[in-house]
C-alpha cells in the first residue's frame, strides 16, 4: 500500500496481519452489539413466549386461508354453519361474526321487545289522533271544565277565586240638618263623600258532591279595608242618619196611639236625634245609640241587633249553604243555585215567581255558550231578590269577544199595567212609588229600601225632598261582560243604593218632617276589575287558539303515530327474515390476518 492511501485511508491495515486483527475486533463488536440487542428485546418484550404462540396462530390463520382460497372462490366464502365462524375452528386472531347476528334466536331478546312497544305506542297515538277527530280537544276540556274535578284549574280556581273584587262605598254627608229640621229648609242637602274601598275576599269550603249532579258548599264573604288604595280617612266625621231613631219611627208607624206615646217618652228621655256626627269607621262597623240598647231590654223581638253599622249588618253573617248543578248533563244549568241554605225558595215574598231561586247564580260563573236571547239571574242576598241580567252589545275583552249584559232599568220599577202582581211590597204596606223596592225582609223588618244609585231612573216622588242628587247612567249602572264560550265573567259592576223608607210618622214629632221620605244611607260597587293573568291566558288559549289549531294537531298526531308503527313493523320484517337465513357471508380477504402487531415485531 502507498503511503498516499494510508494518509487517503488511515484506518485501513497496511498488512495481513494487521487485516486479521481488525476483523477479529470487529466480529467482537458486533456480537456485542448482538446481544445487547438481544437484552433489550427482552426488557421491551417480556411475553417473548406468548408473542410466539401468536405468531403461530397467525400462520394457521394463514394456512387456513390457502386453503379455502383452493378449495372455494377465490373471492368469497361462504359457512353455512354459524357456530364454524363464531369460535369453533377460528383462532383467536381471525374474525369472528358478532353474536347477535349469527345468534337464531335474537328476535326473542330485548330489541324485539322493544320494537312491539313501539309499534303500540304509534297504534296508540293513531287511536287517539282518531278520537279528536270525533271528540274535539276543545270539547273535552270544556266537558273537563263542568265535571269540576278536584286537583284541576276550574275547581281550584273556583274553590279559592282571585282577589278581584273591589268594594267602593259612598256616603251621603247631611249639609243642612239643623235648617231642616227646625224647619228653615224643606229640602235634605246631600253631599256625596267616596269612595271608601274595600277588597271582597269570597272563599267556599264544606264542598260535597251529590250522585243527583249537585253540590253543595258553604260561602262566606269578607271586607278588607284597603289603605294603600284609599286617599279618605275613616276617621273622618260625617252628619249622617240616625238608622236607629229614623228606622224605628217607620217600623212604627201604623201602631197604636199608646205605643207612640210610648215611644216619644223614650225619645225625649234619651234625647236620641235623626241626624247625629259619626265617625265613617263607626258609621260602616260599629253605630249604635242609647234607644237600640233600652229597646232591645224591652222588646228583644223587635230589635234583634245592637250594632247596626251599615256594613257590620251586611258581613257579620254573610255566609250561606248554597246547591248548585254541576256535570256535562247540566250543561245550560251549569252552577245554577239548586237550593239557597237548604230551602228553593228566599221565603222572603209570598209570591213564588218573586221568591224563587230557580235559574239565578251567585255571579261567580255563568252556563257554558250564552246565549244573545239569554237572560242571566243573579242572586243578590243584600237586597232580597234575583235580578234579571239583558244582553246589550258585543264587546272586545282581552282580544276575545264577549257579551255585555246589563241590569234593566226598570229593575226597581213598580208595574202599574194593573194586570202584572205586585211582587216586592210587603203585605199590609203601602205600595213604593216606581224606582225603590222594599228590602226589609232579609234586614230584620228593618225599613230599608233598594234602587239605583242616586234614585236613578226612579219617580219624582222618590226625591223631591232631597238636593244634590245627581244620576248618571255611566257610573250608576250594572252589568257583566261574559265571555260566551265558557260563562265566565271578565268585568262585572254591580251597583246598588240602600234607604230608609220613612213612612208616615206625623204621630211621633221629633221625626215628623221625614214623613213619606227616602233617605239615602248609602251606595256600593261590587266591582270585578278582570281576570288574572294565568286565567285570561287559559280562556284565550281555550276559546282562541285551541279551536283554530285543533285539526292541524290532531293532523300531526295521526301522522306521527303512523310514522312510528310504519317504521317499528318494517325492521320487525327485516329481522324476522334475516332470523329464517341465519347465513352469514365473508370475503376470503377478511380472514386474512390483522396487520402485524408491536407484540409480532418483537
Amino acid at each position: 500500500m502507498s503511503n498516499l492511501e494510508q494518509e487517503v485511508n488511515p484506518l485501513r491495515p497496511s498488512t495481513r496481519d494487521e487485516r486479521g486483527f481488525f476483523q477479529a475486533n470487529l466480529r467482537s463488536q458486533n456480537l456485542s452489539a448482538d446481544q445487547d440487542k438481544a437484552r433489550k428485546n427482552e426488557t421491551a418484550c417480556p411475553e417473548t413466549k406468548q408473542s410466539k404462540k401468536k405468531n403461530k396462530l397467525e400462520n394457521d390463520c394463514l394456512n387456513l386461508k390457502r386453503t379455502l382460497l383452493m378449495r372455494s372462490s377465490p373471492k368469497m366464502v361462504i359457512l353455512k354453519s354459524a357456530e364454524d365462524l363464531c369460535g369453533k375452528g377460528f383462532p383467536t386472531r381471525c374474525p369472528k361474526v358478532p353474536s347477535t347476528s349469527c345468534d337464531p334466536k335474537f328476535l326473542t331478546t330485548g330489541s324485539f321487545a322493544g320494537l312491539i312497544l313501539t309499534c303500540s305506542l304509534g297504534a296508540i297515538i293513531i287511536i287517539i289522533a282518531s278520537i279528536t277527530f270525533i271528540w274535539t280537544p276543545f270539547e273535552i276540556l270544556m266537558n273537563e271544565r263542568l265535571r269540576m274535578v278536584r286537583g284541576l284549574p276550574a275547581y281550584e280556581w273556583w274553590l279559592n277565586p282571585p282577589d278581584e273584587v273591589l268594594l267602593r262605598v259612598y256616603l251621603f254627608n247631611i249639609t243642612n240638618s239643623e235648617q231642616f229640621l227646625n224647619g228653615t229648609e224643606k229640602k235634605l242637602k246631600l253631599e256625596e263623600i267616596g269612595p271608601y274601598i274595600f277588597r271582597e275576599k269570597l272563599t267556599h269550603s264544606n264542598v260535597q258532591f251529590f250522585e243527583n249532579g249537585t253540590m253543595t258548599y258553604r260561602s262566606h264573604r269578607t271586607a278588607i279595608f284597603l289603605p294603600e288604595m284609599n286617599h279618605l280617612s275613616l276617621n273622618a266625621t260625617v252628619i249622617v242618619p240616625n238608622l236607629a231613631v229614623l228606622g224605628m219611627s217607620s217600623y212604627l208607624w201604623d201602631s197604636s196611639f199608646l205605643t207612640k206615646i210610648a215611644f216619644n217618652l223614650l225619645l225625649n228621655r234619651l234625647d236620641s236625634q235623626p241626624i247625629v256626627a259619626s265617625t265613617v269607621n263607626n258609621y260602616f262597623w260599629n253605630f249604635t245609640d242609647p234607644l237600640v240598647k233600652v229597646a232591645k231590654t224591652l222588646a228583644p223581638h223587635l230589635v234583634p241587633v245592637e250594632n247596626m253599622g251599615i256594613l257590620q249588618q251586611i258581613y257579620h253573617k254573610f255566609s250561606d249553604d248554597v246547591t248548585v248543578y254541576y256535570g256535562p248533563g247540566n250543561g245550560r244549568r251549569f252552577f245554577t243555585i239548586d237550593k239557597f241554605n237548604g230551602q228553593s225558595r228566599l221565603g222572603y215574598w209570598q209570591n213564588e215567581t218573586c221568591d224563587t231561586i230557580q235559574g239565578s247564580t251567585e255571579g261567580v260563573t255563568y252556563h257554558q255558550r250564552v246565549k244573545r236571547d239569554d237572560v242571566l239571574k243573579y242572586l243578590r242576598k243584600t237586597i232580597c231578590r234575583v235580578t234579571p241580567l239583558h244582553y246589550t252589545r258585543d264587546v272586545q275583552k282581552l282580544g276575545m269577544k264577549a257579551f255585555q249584559f246589563d241590569l234593566p232599568a226598570d229593575v226597581y220599577a213598580q208595574p202599574n199595567d194593573g194586570v202584572t202582581e205586585q211582587c216586592f211590597n210587603r203585605p199590609g204596606s203601602p205600595n213604593l212609588p216606581s224606582g225603590v223596592i222594599d228590602a226589609s225582609p232579609c234586614n230584620y223588618d228593618f225599613p230599608v229600601g233598594v234602587s239605583f244609585p242616586h234614585f236613578m231612573n226612579a219617580d219624582k216622588a222618590v226625591y223631591q225632598k232631597l238636593e244634590g242628587l245627581n244620576a248618571s247612567p255611566a257610573k250608576h249602572s250594572s252589568f257583566v261582560i261574559v265571555e260566551p264560550t265558557t260563562g265566565i265573567p271578565m268585568e262585572s259592576r254591580a251597583r246598588s243604593q240602600s234607604n230608609v223608607i220613612m213612612r208616615s210618622v206625623s204621630g211621633i214629632p221629633r221625626v215628623k218632617r221625614f214623613s213619606d221620605m227616602f233617605i239615602p244611607m248609602f251606595w256600593a260597587e261590587y266591582n270585578q276589575v278582570g281576570l288574572p293573568w294565568y286565567i285570561s291566558a287559559l280562556m284565550y288559549s281555550t276559546v282562541i287558539i285551541l279551536p283554530a289549531s285543533q285539526f292541524y294537531i290532531s293532523i300531526s298526531f295521526f301522522l306521527l303515530g303512523l310514522s312510528i308503527t310504519s317504521l317499528a313493523l318494517v325492521r320487525i320484517f327485516k329481522l324476522s327474515r334475516s332470523n329464517s337465513k341465519t347465513l352469514c357471508s365473508y370475503s376470503s380477504l377478511d380472514l386474512l390476518p390483522p396487520t402485524p402487531s408491536t407484540a409480532s415485531e418483537c
